[in-house]
């Protein structure tokens, strides 16, 4: 359980909170990029509790902006996308994508040049990867060093990047992907319904028959990995490893001839989140049967796949009468049971009423690590967890036996793969 004050601290992500402060320090999926087309409409995106619209100018740049025009607060949705920048329809305020004021036309013409240069806009560096416009919008004037994790360096056909709108609290989506103990039990009901899943059928059956997992944590410069341990009674261990990236990023264990999988957990505001699911495949092309594993039952609008999940309303459209042969009663769709379980604790959650188990280790763990970091951060400490372009590089979760004398941490999930990819 957290005190109340506390859970304030991790849950407030507006401006000038201390939480929301040191999560604009950094990088973050804002949408995908095949969304922006050249000198076409602007697309509002909303993070970290203030609005913004993202565009791909003339030449072909991603930009972002606040979605206020500075000069009267008119949405910047509305304006016209035209010669590598935005102008606003009211007074033709002329926004460009190096985020100054290039021209003034309802201002005198012998001061209108020496005017524009005067006014100062918010500037946001853009990075286009893994198939999403990435933003940074703190305050150093160097960004910290773009995240380089293995999809980030891929061709566009071995990488599927989705975004799902959820009606939580940005915690609760990341408390729900480093959450080991769930799995067997959750999404225990796909194991019923005889087809293949977004969870290889072995891996969900091992947590299935062990639902109480040793879960053992060991702490990383870019946050820590976790390994869920299951002793299979012969000498084997089952070991899911998860590596959390934080702030925002885990990568989920995965069967070795399976494609990695990764989730991003991006604040929209206090009571809304933005949950990307990030399917990359390091050797080949991704195939449309991967992909439809994983989001299969979701919409098809991949800015939103989670648009026809339901609310709180309907019951997220829960099938009773399947519960006789489903675990949950939700057999559409795995990310949305997860989805679902968040929805249900409300848009933002007092974990002050918690009882936690043994099983609730990590989120403890990570409760630990976020207080710490932003408690620093409001003493003048830089924010942790921006690593090199070497070690983003060498994240990737795997789901394999071990020897029990083993220890995890020894585990190489890129040989791993390698070596079942050679056999």
């Amino acid at each position: 359980m957290l005190k109340v004050e506390d859970n304030e601290l991790l849950t407030r992500v507006g401006p000038r909170t201390p939480m929301g402060e040191m999560l604009r320090e950094y990088w973050m999926p804002a949408c995908r990029s095949a969304s922006l087309v050249a000198d076409g409409a602007p697309r509002r995106v909303r993070l970290m509790g203030e609005n913004f619209v993202a565009y791909r100018v003339t030449d072909g740049g991603a930009a972002f902006a606040y979605e206020a025009c500075p000069h009267r607060g008119a949405s910047m949705a509305l304006a016209r996308n035209e010669n590598n920048g935005l102008r606003c329809i009211f007074h033709g305020w002329k926004i460009g994508a190096n985020g100054r004021i290039v021209d003034c036309p309802a201002e005198p013409a012998d001061t209108r040049e020496a005017f524009a240069a005067r006014l100062k806009v918010g500037f946001f560096p853009t990075r286009e990867a893994g198939g999403m416009v990435w933003v940074y919008l703190g305050k150093q004037s160097s960004p910290p060093p773009f995240p380089e994790f293995e999809f980030n360096n891929l061709p566009d056909s071995h990488v599927c990047a989705r975004r799902g709108l959820v009606n939580y609290n940005w915690l609760q989506g990341l408390e729900a992907h480093i959450d080991a103990s769930h799995v067997g039990i959750l999404h225990s009901g796909f194991l019923n319904i005889g087809k293949k899943t977004a969870i290889d059928a072995r891996d969900l059956g091992m947590a299935t028959a062990n639902k109480a997992p040793k879960t053992e944590m060991h702490v990383t410069d870019y946050g820590l990995r976790e390994g869920a341990l299951r002793d299979q009674g012969n000498g084997t261990t089952y070991a899911r490893i998860r590596e959390i990236a934080l702030p925002f990023f885990t990568f989920i264990p995965h069967a070795a001839s399976e494609p990695c999988s990764g989730r991003a957990t991006v604040p929209v505001d206090d009571e809304w989140d933005a949950e990307w699911y990030i399917l990359y495949d390091t050797e080949k092309p991704l195939t449309q049967e991967a992909i439809n594993l994983l989001f299969e039952g979701t919409a098809d609008d991949p800015d939103n796949f989670a648009s026809n999940m339901g609310n709180s309303g309907n019951m997220w459209n829960q099938d009773r009468k399947a519960m006789s042969w489903h675990f949950s009663g939700f057999p559409r769709s795995i990310p949305f049971e997860d989805f679902i379980i968040q929805e249900s604790m409300g848009t933002r959650m007092d974990r002050s009423g918690e009882q936690l188990g043994r099983g609730d280790v990590i989120l403890v763990q990570v409760r630990r690590m976020l207080l710490e970091a932003v408690r620093g951060w409001r003493e003048g400490k830089p924010a942790p967890w921006n690593v090199s372009r070497e070690q983003y590089r060498g994240i990737r979760a795997i789901a394999t036996t071990i020897p029990t004398d083993m220890k995890w941490t020894d585990v190489n999930a890129a040989e791993v793969m390698r070596k079942q990819a050679a056999e």
